[in-house]
């Protein structure tokens, strides 16, 4: 799947049909290396970032409508996401977890109840608590628990070692 998505991309840069200005790609990749998984380069127009300390992650977000906003790309908003200024909203970010270079929330599995992650955005740093670890199937949809009268961070990503489940984490605003 990864080399079909790579061969999709490399087409669409060969005939000039990258149509978001936000993107631009920044390195030619020899024909040597044209059937690797390696990532490709690119710069995005990110609104803001997440970072989760204790694994290491820093990771950009674009806008909810930029094409972009999905997961063969970035860590993505959930289109029925509130922003992280929003007042009790819920900034909702979804990425893959498991191996490769799309597996943004990979080490998401790491992570116990007290741990925090922030959100920037808009100059802003938001700091999060995480208070709740759940799983749900794989159906296609998920169902978030969560307290509606504080602001929450929910991620969503596949449970880690196990094919039938999707990891829910619900963070708090402190």
């Amino acid at each position: 799947m990864k080399l079909k998505m790579y061969e999709k991309q490399q087409k669409e840069i060969e005939e000039n049909t990258i149509e978001d200005k936000n993107v631009s790609q920044i390195e030619n990749i020899p024909e040597d290396k044209q059937q690797t998984t390696e990532q490709p380069t690119y710069t995005y127009d990110y609104i803001g970032y997440i970072k989760i300390p204790k694994i290491g992650l820093k990771k950009g977000f674009v806008s909810k409508n930029s094409k972009y906003n999905n997961i063969e790309h970035n860590v993505t908003i959930a289109q029925s996401s509130d922003l992280p200024n929003k007042e009790k909203g819920n900034f909702i970010l979804m990425a893959h977890s498991g191996y490769g270079y799309l597996a943004f929330f990979e080490n998401l599995y790491q992570l116990e109840l007290g741990d925090e992650a922030q959100i920037t955005y808009q100059n802003k740093t938001y700091t999060y608590r995480l208070i709740n670890i759940y799983l749900q199937d794989k159906t296609g949809k998920v169902a978030i628990f969560r307290n509606f009268q504080v602001k929450t961070l929910t991620l969503i990503t596949c449970t880690h070692q196990d094919d039938l489940h999707q990891s829910i984490y619900i963070f708090e605003e402190i």
